[in-house]
């Protein structure tokens, strides 16, 4: 049984023909979610006691599978991988890393489009733990198989309590908020603050977590989330390329910026803030907060069931008058919430 386990895409049609213990397949799809499972989560998500949970997770991990992280009742699994290093930081060189883990995997070198946005991501995300995390090393693995997928972790201080500091931001969540409209760094100096934001738009998925809080951003369901997360210390990024429906960089890098790739544009997926209702002038300037930066901004009310009248006057009267260089563009709203901004 677990000694034929293999690792597939959750929702797969190979996936939908397995037969595997239903436990097993609880397994992947928490996997699929979130790069990592607990023996709670496990034993939540299917109906079983979790010395059963430990018992399946215990047997990946003896097959060389999984790969435990912690003990007790924090211990988390995650999936191993084809190669794994761990460099020093500061001091690590994202183009030494790209060499020693992937330039010569060709898995993740064919078709280019495959390439070209691994490249991208992994260099953009080891340079940040290298630049901004505070922590002494970072650990990268890579596997290539059914898709690319990738981890990178740190020991910093947190990406999310990294930024609230430093922006003065009302907490961790408030700045996994910021991060889904791009343009935000904490050395402006030094960096463009794009390497999140375009990462997470290039892969099929990526997941941010640190500080107990986690960003999720599922490109193939056109979805956001943000919410808990096992992760305290330091910083866990990950992503995943599909080969058969890798995004097309230049497409991409169009959406959001001009004829001289000036980054002028992005989209704001307001259900990442959660719940479906926007009612308080608090939530649009929580919206609104440095929007000025940007030519065009597209408000996606997907998911959106209600705003109230503040909310709408505030971003769409108070905000919008303050800033008419910036164009705010509503998109898929319902019938009530185009109603109640059609009246502003």
């Amino acid at each position: 049984m677990l000694d034929v386990f293999t690792f597939l895409p959750y929702g797969s049609p190979e996936m939908s023909k397995r037969k595997d213990s239903p436990i097993l397949q609880v397994i992947e799809a928490l996997l699929a979610g979130s790069g990592w499972v607990s023996a709670g989560q496990v034993a939540r998500a299917a109906g079983v006691t979790r010395q059963a949970a430990h018992y399946h997770l215990r047997r990946l991990a003896d097959a060389g599978r999984l790969r435990r992280i912690g003990a007790g009742r924090g211990a988390r699994y995650v999936p191993a991988f084809d190669i794994e290093r761990i460099y020093p930081i500061p001091g690590v060189s994202e183009e030494v890393a790209w060499r020693d883990l992937v330039a010569r995997q060709p898995d993740l070198a064919s078709p280019e489009a495959v390439f070209r946005v691994n490249r991208f991501a992994f260099t953009e995300m080891v340079n940040n733990a290298n630049d901004h995390s505070g922590g002494s090393k970072v650990e990268i693995g890579v596997a290539t198989a059914p898709r690319s997928w990738f981890r990178v972790v740190d020991d910093g201080v947190g990406v999310f309590r990294h930024f609230a500091s430093r922006l003065g931001l009302a907490d961790e969540a408030a700045a996994a908020f910021e991060l889904t409209k791009g343009k935000r760094t904490t050395a402006p100096e030094e960096h463009s603050g794009q390497g999140i934001f375009f990462t997470s738009r290039l892969v099929n998925r990526f997941g941010l977590e640190a500080n107990g809080i986690r960003l999720l951003v599922d490109n193939d369901l056109g979805d956001f989330a943000i919410g808990e997360s096992v992760v305290e210390v330091g910083t866990t990024v990950w992503w995943e390329v599909d080969p058969r429906a890798a995004r097309d960089t230049a497409r991409v890098f169009a959406e959001f910026t001009d004829e001289d790739f000036a980054f002028t544009r992005t989209r704001i997926p307001l259900r990442a803030l959660g719940g479906s209702s926007f009612i308080s002038r608090a939530e649009a300037k929580r919206v609104t907060d440095a929007l000025e930066r940007f030519e065009e901004v597209v408000l996606d009310f997907y998911g959106v069931g209600e705003v109230g009248m503040a909310f709408v006057d505030e971003v769409f009267r108070v905000w919008a008058s303050r800033h008419p260089e910036t164009s705010l563009i509503p998109v898929s709203m319902s019938p009530p919430v185009e109603r109640m901004v059609r009246s502003v």
